[in-house]
C-alpha cells in the first residue's frame, strides 16, 4: 500500500512546476510524517519526479503552444494525496526465517536448524493530524532474545502537535533513548554487543518520551533542532524490564543526544543511494533502580528478599555515509551496584562490590547496484566484550535457542569477527549470509553460519 500511496504521490505532484519546489517538499514532509512514506521514499520520489520532468521536456514535439489543461488547486492535490480514514491505519509485518549452522566441538553439539529469529505482525498509521499509533506482535516463540517473546512487543501513540519544537511525544512500550537502529535495518543478522548491554528488555520499556529528530527508535518524523543538526530524546519509563507495571515505585529515567552538523544520517545500515558524506556523533545516560534482579540472583535466595540494584548505562556512537559506504562504532558501559554495600556475583563467579560490564562494536558496509534495482552489499563488523552481569552472559553468541549446549556457548570476556554478505532485492526484502567467529578469553571458541531472509510488508 505504501508503494501505491508513493506512486500516487509522484502522479498528483509532477504538474507542479519548479516555482513550487517548497510546497512538493511540504506535502511529502506531511506523508512522511504521517507515516505514508519512509525518508528513503520521499527522497526517490524528488529524484524520480525530475527524471520523468527532464525526459518529459526532451520528448515533448516543437509546436504551438496549445491551452494548458487545468491544474488542480494546491489544496486539491493534498487532498488527493493524503489517505482517508480507515486506510491510514493499516496492518504490517515482519517475516526473518533463518537458518543456522554451528559445527559440534569442545563436547558440545552442534546446531543445525531452521527458525524464525523474528515473525511479527500489527498495525500502524495516522489516527489524524496529531496522533500515530503503532502496535507489534511477536510469534516467533522460540526465539531466546526476547524474554516476553510470544507477546505483546510494542504498542505506542504519538503526539506530534509540537514536532517543530520540543519534538514528538510518544506514551507506551517502546524503545528507550539511546538504542540504536531498528534491526530489520542493521547489517548483522543480530543486534549489537553494545545493544544487549543496553537498558531494557530488548532495548524497550514502558514510559513516555520527548522525542527530535530521527534518532533510533521509536519512528518519528520529526527533523533535528538548529536545521537538522541536532537529534535528541528524553523520557521516564518503569524500570527496567518490559511487559511490567510499576508497582514498586522503581523508574527509570534516560536521555540521549546527537550531533549531525550535515543533516541527519541515513536510517538503513546498507545504503544502496549514491549519497553525499554525513555523520553523527552521540552519546546516551540512563540510570534506574532495580529490585529483584537476575543480576543479585544470589544474594535474593540468600537474604530471602529482594535486593535493590542502581543501575548506570552509558553510551558513546557514530556512524557516517558517503558513496553507498556505511560505518558505525559504539561503546556501552553498564554498571550496578547495591545501596547497601553488599557483595554481588559477577558472571564469572567472583565476587565483587560492583559489577561493571563494558562492550565496543565497529564496522562497515559497501553496497554494490545491480540490474533491475537490486543490490549486493557487503560488510565487516568487529565487537569486544567484558561482561559481568550475569543476566546479559545468554546474549552474547549466536542466537538460536535455549538448549544446554547453546547456552554454555555465551560469551562473557572475548571478541568476534563478523562478515556479513547480502543480497538485497528492495529495501523491504533482502537476504543476509553472516560468519562469525567467538573468540572467547575463557570459554569456548566456534564459529558459525547464519543465512537469514528478512521479509517487511
Amino acid at each position: 500500500m505504501k508503494r501505491g500511496i508513493a506512486l500516487a504521490a509522484l502522479l498528483a505532484l509532477s504538474p507542479i512546476t519548479h516555482a513550487s519546489d517548497a510546497y512538493v517538499d511540504e506535502v511529502l514532509k506531511a506523508l512522511e510524517k504521517k507515516g505514508l512514506l519512509s525518508a528513503q521514499e520521499v527522497q526517490d520520489i524528488k529524484v524520480n519526479a525530475r527524471e520523468a520532468e527532464r525526459q518529459a521536456q526532451a520528448a515533448a514535439p516543437q509546436t504551438a503552444a496549445t491551452p494548458a489543461r487545468p491544474t488542480p488547486s494546491p489544496a486539491r492535490q493534498v487532498a488527493a494525496v493524503l489517505p482517508k480514514p480507515p486506510e491510514a491505519l493499516r496492518a504490517w509485518g515482519r517475516l526473518q526465517p533463518r537458518y543456522t549452522y554451528i559445527p559440534a566441538g569442545d563436547g558440545l553439539d552442534g546446531t543445525n536448524s531452521f527458525t524464525f529469529r523474528r515473525a511479527r505482525v500489527g498495525l500502524k498509521g495516522a489516527l489524524n493530524e496529531d496522533f500515530y499509533a503503532y502496535t507489534q506482535y511477536e510469534a516467533a516463540n522460540e526465539t531466546p532474545a526476547l524474554a516476553n517473546a510470544d507477546s505483546l512487543l510494542d504498542a505506542w501513540i504519538r503526539y506530534s502537535a509540537f514536532d517543530d519544537t520540543i519534538g514528538d511525544i510518544i506514551v507506551g512500550q517502546q524503545f528507550l533513548p539511546g538504542y540504536g537502529r531498528a534491526p530489520q535495518l542493521s547489517a548483522s543478522v543480530e543486534r549489537k554487543f553494545t545493544e544487549f548491554l543496553g537498558p531494557g528488555t530488548a532495548g524497550r520499556a514502558r514510559g513516555i518520551i520527548v522525542e527530535r529528530g530521527k534518532l533510533g527508535a521509536p519512528e518519528t518524523f520529526t527533523d533535528g533542532a538548529f536545521g537538522d543538526r541536532l537529534q535528541y530524546g528524553f523520557g521516564v519509563f518503569n524500570g527496567p524490564d518490559v511487559n511490567t507495571n510499576n508497582d514498586n515505585n522503581e523508574l527509570l529515567y534516560g536521555v540521549v543526544a546527537a550531533l549531525t552538523p550535515l543533516g541527519m544520517t541515513v536510517e538503513d545500515e546498507y545504503e544502496i543511494r549514491d549519497l553525499p558524506f554525513k555523520y553523527l556523533l552521540g552519546a546516551g545516560y540512563s540510570w534506574s533502580r532495580d529490585s529483584g534482579s537476575a543480576d543479585a540472583r544470589v544474594q535474593n535466595t540468600l537474604l530471602g528478599r529482594p535486593v535493590t540494584l542502581d543501575n548506570a548505562w552509558l553510551q558513546l556512537f557514530g556512524e557516517f555515509h558517503v558513496r553507498r559506504w556505511f560505518g558505525w562504532a559504539s561503546w556501552t558501559q553498564f554498571a550496578s551496584e547495591d545501596g547497601d554495600g553488599l557483595t554481588l556475583s559477577r558472571a564469572d563467579g567472583a565476587l565483587d562490590d560492583r559489577l561493571r560490564s563494558r562492550a565496543w562494536t565497529a564496522g562497515f558496509t559497501r553496497t554494490f547496484p545491480l540490474a533491475r534495482g537490486r543490490h549486493v552489499a557487503l560488510g565487516l563488523q568487529y565487537q569486544q566484550v567484558d561482561n559481568q552481569h550475569p543476566s546479559r552472559t545468554r546474549f552474547m553468541r549466536i542466537l538460536t535457542g535455549s538448549s544446554a549446549d547453546e547456552l554454555a556457548r555465551g560469551m562473557d570476556e572475548g571478541q568476534v569477527f563478523q562478515l556479513m554478505a547480502t543480497y538485497i532485492f528492495n529495501p523491504n526484502i533482502r537476504l543476509l549470509n553472516e560468519y562469525a567467529w567467538f573468540d572467547a578469553e575463557h570459554g569456548v571458541d566456534y564459529g558459525g553460519l547464519v543465512s537469514q531472509l528478512q521479509v517487511d510488508f
